[in-house]
């Protein structure tokens, strides 16, 4: 095809240099002819005047002829340079042809963008690719240029186009054209040019790279980014150190009353272990019923008692002791190189003194007592999760003993278990109907008859047989099983005693012992009520009774559902007076109607001098505050006389009726029973 091509381009040259010389020829041969006819005629007319002049005229016409023979060469030559110019102008343009093809090409190539704008910014002409670009941001043709700048590029541009030396600065800038999503990138030039009629204009050449700049965009985040990072990694020392011993504070240290933790503890022990002290021991320190002190006052105010029963463990402890807070109302003293095992004891009855007791507070007044357990290593255990768990073991045997502290023994472990299996039974004995109650008749000192009920709560499982409630009931307060266990014998009692009452029986007092725990669940009151109400029973026939540290520890709640009961006519007794926290002018402002003397002052009646005084006194007292006693444990006749001298108004106890089923109370009550205190008393009502 290039041969072709070239042959018809010679083809063309030869063409235009035979039509010159042709065109040459035929000049030279008009010219020429005429030229010489009209010589001839002149010469002809000259010969005819003589031969001198003829023979001048031939030498001028021989000179004219020679010179006729160069103007053909001329016109040859002429036409020749002529052709050669043309070649030479036609190759030229051949050459800028095909230079404007390869930077067309080059161009469409380098997807580079031209814009020719006016002075506004008004958008003359554009290549594809800038048709393109404005197709994609949604720009028209024949709009402002500038319209699709922000306003800071737009005056960059302008800057640009009006300074056409950019021999100081770089000639290539950078634009961005708005669109829906955000910016195209283009990198600049722009150049003044003329047009045709003589205006100036410019020539905007310009290349997109939005995605060259969106990956500088990423890399500037990203090496902000890495900064941030190394800035943090770059911390000072002083910095790391201080947050390395805030976490290892955090780790190690109780943050409540600043103490130890068990973590702490453990690593105490294995760092004393090393010294091969001869002798150690672990004292855990438990507080009874604290979770009382939590839900009667708050979990703020129980926080501040276990700050300051941490201030007073701190004043007990010496060099070879490290104490601290194993978590909730359960403290620890890792003791060793004491002199002998008798240190422990001392150092138990020192924690008694300085803990137990009240803890004076702005919003109450809180009675606290702890049980200790006690454990030697290495008699008692091989490493510290052993020495613990044995000293807790220790520590719940005290509990489960009322005693203050314990050491441990081998033995406990079945007592353990013991209690885990009780647990367990408990949980399941309502649904299993395990439960039943035994009522106690109470009588009425001076008629002899019986006006009282004293509701029993009896538990027969089958595999552990029958539990006594000293066995049982601290275990269900501790879990809470109280709750609906209390409300079993509530429905129980009061509905027995409203099948009393329909059989006539309308004086009987139903009395039923219940737990703070209860007291402290706001619907209590109402519930007790909407028993009552259910089987017709006047609130006055039920005697709910409450023990003594009930009453002088009781909160908010419980005072309020004790008040609210008070009010509705329901009668409350204060049980076991005398064995815990008695104050006389406390019991004067207590909301109560009877008071009930414990078993342990009645079984010294007759043995012990003081012990019949106290008894005397606290009838005494009773009647002065116009309330109603009772004794129970009432065993011998002895005591019987001595509570009817002393004008006791209701008395109890196996002397007069062991506790009995439903059964055995509708016998009594419908038969001789009602007579049986005259019958056993001997003396004088």
């Amino acid at each position: 095809m290039r041969i072709f091509k070239c042959f018809r381009n010679i083809r063309g040259y030869l063409d235009v240099i035979m039509v010159s010389t042709l065109m040459g020829f035929f000049a030279y041969l008009l010219v020429g002819t005429s030229l010489q006819k009209a010589v001839d005629r002149y010469f002809n007319g000259i010969n005819a005047q003589g031969e001198a002049a003829s023979a001048v005229a031939q030498s001028i016409k021989g000179d004219i002829e020679g010179l006729l023979a160069w103007v053909p060469a001329c016109i040859v030559v002429l036409v020749t340079i002529i052709a050669i110019a043309v070649f030479c102008f036609a190759r030229l343009r051949f050459r800028v042809r095909k230079s404007q093809n390869t930077l067309k090409n080059a161009i469409d190539a380098a997807n580079i963008i031209i814009i020719i704008l006016d002075r506004d910014g008004a958008v003359l002409e554009l290549n594809k690719h800038a048709q393109e670009l404005f197709d994609d941001v949604g720009a028209r043709k024949q709009g402002n240029f500038l319209e699709l700048l922000s306003q800071k590029d737009a005056r960059k541009l302008i800057r640009r186009m009006d300074n056409h030396d950019t021999s100081g600065m770089n000639p290539h800038f950078e634009l961005r054209l708005k669109t829906d999503t955000g910016y195209r990138h283009l990198y600049c030039s722009v150049q003044p040019v003329v047009s045709e009629d003589g205006d100036e204009h410019y020539e905007l050449l310009a290349v997109d790279i939005t995605d060259r700049a969106q990956k500088e965009i990423e890399l500037k985040e990203s090496h902000e980014e890495l900064t941030a990072v190394y800035r943090k990694l770059a911390a000072s020392e002083d910095a790391l150190k201080a947050q390395l011993e805030k976490i290892n504070k955090l780790a190690y240290t109780d943050q409540l009353t600043g103490l130890p933790n068990k973590i702490s503890l453990m690593e105490r022990f294995t760092g004393e272990l090393e010294k091969n002290h001869e002798c150690m021991a672990l004292v855990i320190i438990d507080l009874d019923d604290f979770k009382l002190v939590n839900e009667t006052y708050g979990h703020l105010t129980g926080d501040r008692v276990l700050v300051e029963v941490a201030k007073r463990l701190k004043q007990i402890t010496s060099e070879n002791m490290f104490l601290a807070r194993l978590g909730a109302d359960e403290f620890a003293i890792l003791v060793w190189d004491f002199e002998s095992k008798g240190f422990l004891p001392r150092l138990a009855h020192e924690i008694e003194n300085r803990v137990d007791g009240y803890i004076y507070l702005e919003e109450a007044n809180i009675s606290i007592s702890s049980s200790i357990g006690i454990t030697f290593f290495p008699q008692d255990a091989q490493n510290f999760d052993e020495l613990y768990k044995n000293a807790e073991m220790a520590m719940y045997k005290a509990k489960d003993k009322k005693c203050r502290y314990l050491f441990y023994r081998k033995e406990l472990n079945d007592a353990v278990v013991e209690r885990l299996n009780l647990i367990n039974c408990l949980k399941g004995a309502l649904e299993r109907d395990e439960f039943y109650i035994n009522y106690q008749p109470q009588f009425d000192t001076r008629s002899g008859r019986i006006i009282g009920l004293e509701a029993l709560l009896r538990w027969e499982n089958r595999h552990l047989g029958n539990v006594p409630p000293s066995r049982f009931i601290s275990v269900a307060e501790e879990t809470r099983l109280i709750i609906p266990i209390g409300e079993y014998v509530l429905r129980s009692a009061l509905s027995f005693l409203g099948k009393l009452r329909r059989m006539g029986h309308n004086e009987l007092i139903m009395c039923i012992n219940i737990s703070i725990i209860q007291l402290m669940q706001k619907d209590f009151t109402d519930m007790v009520l909407d028993i009552l109400k259910e089987n017709r029973i006047p609130c006055e026939f039920l005697e709910l009774e409450i023990t003594e540290s009930v009453m002088m520890e009781s909160a908010s709640v419980v005072l309020e559902n004790i008040n609210n009961l008070r009010r509705a006519g329901v009668r409350i007794a204060l049980d076991d007076f005398g064995t815990g926290y008695s104050s006389l002018n406390y019991l004067m402002d207590l909301p109560i109607n009877t008071l009930k003397i414990d078993k342990s002052f009645i079984d010294n009646i007759g043995h012990v001098k003081g012990n019949q005084l106290l008894v005397s006194t606290i009838m005494s007292i009773g009647r002065r505050l116009g309330l109603s006693t009772v004794a129970e444990g009432v065993e011998h006749p002895e005591q019987l006389d001595y509570l009817k001298r002393r004008k006791c108004e209701r008395v109890q106890g196996f002397l007069l009726s062991k506790p009995l089923s439903q059964a055995e109370i509708v016998m009594l009550l419908g038969g001789a029973g009602p007579c049986m205190l005259q019958r056993t008393g001997t003396g004088e009502s």
